[in-house]
């Protein structure tokens, strides 16, 4: 992923992430039953694919944006204003809960029903993290909300400084016809 701008962090993904998604997929083939001779082929295929994914995965926070980059055959590149994430939410599920890891979820503002813009699971020091994404959101949305001096601000206060320097100069005027007189 090209970055055209500063990288203030790059999430890190734990590698018991793998295990996790090998562990799920156990879970399955053995609750199908069918699955359990599949074991053989979908394993090794699964664990190689899972590590070419997650070494591809790229989550970055630049100052104004959010960028995930993903995929194997077909690589996905986003890139979320972070004045439009109304929150990052982690999650953690049982089995998660066993491998210590937990996922994150982008929302955003007029996000469509499907769910979260973009899911992601293991990331290290997941707390730390939306911390930074969430503080830094929040300096963007502090610093545009900042009053600028707008034109009819401006305009307001150039009146003023020609009314004062009128005044002046009238005052001046009467000083000096007080004088000759």
């Amino acid at each position: 992923m090209q970055h055209r701008t500063a990288i203030l962090k790059e999430a890190e993904i734990m590698p018991e992430v793998i295990r996790y998604h090998l562990c799920g997929l156990i879970v399955l083939s053995v609750l199908t039953v069918v699955g359990i001779p599949l074991l053989i082929i979908t394993l090794p295929l699964t664990n190689y694919l899972l590590k070419r994914y997650y070494a591809g995965l790229e989550i970055v926070l630049t100052r104004r944006d959010l960028k995930v980059r993903r995929g194997i055959l077909n690589i996905e590149e986003k890139s979320i204003p972070l004045e439009k994430i109304t929150d990052l939410a982690i999650y953690q599920g049982w089995i998660m809960r066993q491998f210590g890891i937990k996922g994150l979820r982008v929302e955003t503002a007029g996000q469509s029903s499907e769910g979260a813009l973009v899911t992601v699971v293991g990331v290290r020091d997941i707390n730390e993290f939306r911390d930074t994404v969430l503080n830094q959101r929040d300096r963007i949305s502090d610093d545009d909300s900042e009053p600028t001096s707008s034109p009819a601000s401006t305009e307001q206060a150039d009146s003023t400084a020609l009314l004062t320097d009128i005044r002046d100069s009238l005052k001046r005027i009467e000083t000096h016809l007080a004088d000759k007189a």
